[in-house]
């Protein structure tokens, strides 16, 4: 089968990119690797011998609204299901693997070729293969607010049901690719828990050194062999998924959680962390992580809040929500609340309280008391933690409703 492996990000994660694509030629020579850039492209400075396609190259239906209303994290994976699809019916490949950029390759993915060889429609990895042990964390209940199966490691052929699948799951990816637990979303993954029953073909790996991270180390003790490779409950690491590693700070394993790593096999853990931030180093990560996120502000400068991306306004096209924050939308008082009390509660601190579960579980909006609390927590901390600027400020300290629409 013709194979193509691939990942996704933005300019300032390129470093990550590169570590996994040195990784996974040495583990595989002769592999076809794409970058899918989910950023504007490079202007200069673009790794030699590196296959980069920008987001633009795929011609996606509203490009514009996805880069305005999702989060760089949210926008990358939006895009996933596209870029199997433009490997699979646009450049003919039989199959496609996609692999995220924190990961790093041990050795060759056999088991993911005997599958798709064998007549899988598509390969997933569960975030766990067993119940995790009391108190672990993340625990269960936290891994299934993100899905069943980790969209870090994918692989789908070119079967017709992948594809009918692929196209299924990008356009839900366009309209409905957010972090959103309160929704009961987290980015691409959710829908991902369809798989087994839309895919008659559908093939679950458990290879314990498929996969391995933060979220699944309490039960894959990890060990070495006499000649130093690194085994997860017996079996050859084939790829770590560094998730949430600290590229500057060798003290903290993964900021998703507060656990290093399992108890017997943390040292082994840490010891791979280190030789990948060194990585990271040697492929210019200090250079790459300067460069912003082309669709983190408006073209006037200011910054795009995160409230912003979830309800952009009623009006106009993206290109238009692009030029400059639409202050008479965001400042004017949110109309689904109840604006009696003289405190004026906008759309954008109601944007902000959505996003919040702490302001939301603190500050019930159906009362006084919790409108009354947004309001101030909004003007003594929001502002000035989101950085939202005087522009926002006035509307509701002044507690005016004059002229809204």
């Amino acid at each position: 089968m013709q194979t193509a492996y691939f990942t996704i990000c933005s300019r300032n994660y390129l470093a990550y990119a590169l570590v996994l694509r040195n990784s996974l030629l040495a583990a595989e020579p002769g592999a076809a690797f794409f970058v899918y850039l989910a950023d504007a492209p490079l202007e200069e400075g673009a790794p030699e011998g590196v296959e980069i396609i920008p987001v633009g190259e795929l011609g996606l239906p509203d490009l514009e609204g996805m880069a305005f209303r999702y989060t760089v994290m949210e926008f990358n994976t939006a895009i996933k299901a596209d870029c199997f699809l433009d490997l699979l019916t646009r450049r003919g490949f039989d199959a496609a693997v996609y692999l995220d950029p924190d990961i790093k390759v041990f050795r060759p993915l056999g088991e993911v070729a005997a599958a798709l060889e064998a007549g899988a429609s598509a390969v997933l990895t569960p975030h766990i293969l067993g119940p995790l042990p009391e108190g672990a964390s993340p625990g269960e209940i936290d891994i299934l607010k993100s899905g069943a199966f980790n969209l870090g490691f994918a692989a789908f052929s070119a079967a017709p049901e992948s594809v009918s699948f692929l196209r299924w799951w990008a356009a839900r990816l366009h309209t409905d690719c957010y972090a959103a637990f309160e929704r009961g979303l987290f980015v691409d993954q959710r829908f991902i828990d369809f798989a087994p029953g839309f895919l008659p073909n559908l093939h679950i790996l458990r290879h314990q050194g498929y996969n391995v991270a933060y979220w699944n180390l309490a039960r894959r003790r990890l060990t070495r062999t006499a000649s130093g490779a690194v085994e997860a409950n017996g079996q050859p690491l084939v790829f770590f998924h560094f998730s949430g590693v600290d590229p500057s700070d060798p003290d903290v394993f993964s900021r998703h959680t507060a656990t290093a790593a399992g108890p017997e096999d943390g040292s082994i853990a840490n010891a791979l962390a280190l030789d990948y931030r060194a990585d990271l180093a040697a492929q210019g990560h200090a250079q790459w992580a300067g460069i912003a996120y082309a669709w983190s502000r408006f073209a006037d400068g200011s910054p795009i809040l995160p409230p912003m991306r979830r309800r952009p306004p009623e009006v106009g096209t993206p290109a238009d929500w692009f030029k400059a924050p639409d202050l008479d939308w965001w400042n004017a008082p949110d109309p689904r609340i109840d604006q009696k009390n003289g405190r004026v509660i906008t759309r954008l601190m109601m944007g902000f309280w959505e996003l919040r579960p702490d302001l939301r579980e603190a500050l019930p909006i159906g009362t006084e008391a919790g409108r009354r609390g947004l309001h101030n927590w909004f003007h003594r901390h929001g502002v000035e933690e989101y950085g939202a600027g005087e522009y926002a400020v006035r509307p509701g300290l002044a507690g005016v409703l004059r002229g809204w629409r």
